[in-house]
């Protein structure tokens, strides 16, 4: 009978190159360490302490022969491999730097983008659509909210009706309520130019056309465009707060846009409010 012995299985390039890396990593760390040990060994000399200097400067060489012990066993990784597992190496190494700078980068961005705010109940929870960007350097980053065509994620959403329906529906809520928010950098500066009585007056036209678009969209479209428009928060912490889905609450927004839209004569009203309106004038 004749047995036959099964051989084992060569080891894959990958492992070898694991070997190979390792042993490297290893000689750079020896020959790291004896160039400090021979760099403390002439400082101690120096200093009137040839014993000590001399115990170090051994030690060192001893690192040094570990470091070449180190390096044979990386060219017999490779030499078994039959690759050139040097230049692999730089390659990853180089990698590795980009990633983590990639990673420090946007560790960075996390920790400026309290940049030039002071605390504000509306940023404070984090659900405010913001912009990070710089004024005049990296060390002048400014946080500034998101505009209007940002608040619209979808392209085939964004129509130019809706637009303008966002901005005029924000610089009503601004005339109806000047003076609401203490922070300027946040919201529209107030028109004093007229004087107090001016601006009271001002506000009151503003307060009376917010009642009449109220009546048209509604309070709760009202309430979902502040929160959207004006507070600009974030889709899920308006429907954390209205506890519906944040599918639901963008239809609603849109729907409250077009009401705006139509409010102002720069679009359609909803096909059931044209169809009313022409039965009612019928």
């Amino acid at each position: 009978m004749t047995s036959v012995s099964a051989s084992p299985a060569p080891a894959s390039a990958d492992h070898l190159f694991q070997s190979y890396r390792r042993a490297i990593e290893l000689r750079d760390r020896l020959e790291q360490q004896a160039a400090d040990l021979y760099l403390s060994a002439d400082d101690l000399r120096l200093a009137g302490m040839a014993k000590q200097a001399s115990l170090t400067s051994r030690l060192a060489a001893c690192l040094q022969g570990e470091a070449k012990l180190s390096q044979a066993v990386a060219d017999s990784a490779a030499d078994a491999a039959g690759r050139d597992f040097a230049r692999r190496l730089k390659a990853e190494r180089k990698k590795d730097i980009a990633l983590a700078q990639a990673d420090a980068a946007r560790a960075k961005s996390l920790r400026t983008l309290d940049a030039g705010l002071t605390f504000d109940r509306r940023t404070a929870g984090g659900s405010r659509e913001i912009v990070l960007g710089n004024a005049k350097g990296k060390s002048e980053a400014r946080v500034t909210l998101a505009s209007y065509g940002a608040l619209i994620k979808e392209p085939k959403e964004r129509t130019e009706p809706r637009l303008r329906a966002m901005e005029a529906f924000d610089e009503l809520w601004h005339r109806a309520e000047a003076g609401l928010y203490p922070e300027p950098r946040f919201e529209p500066a107030v028109d004093t130019s007229a004087g107090a009585s001016g601006v009271t007056a001002h506000r009151m036209d503003g307060l009376a056309e917010m009642q009449r678009l109220t009546a048209y969209i509604g309070r709760q479209g009202q309430a979902l465009l502040w929160m959207r428009v004006v507070d600009r928060q974030e889709l899920q912490a308006i429907a954390r707060v209205a506890g519906r889905d944040p599918r639901e609450v963008t239809a609603i927004v849109f729907a409250a846009l077009d009401g705006v839209a139509a409010f102002y004569g720069f679009g359609r009203a909803a096909p059931e409010v044209e169809r009313l309106d022409e039965v009612l004038g019928s």
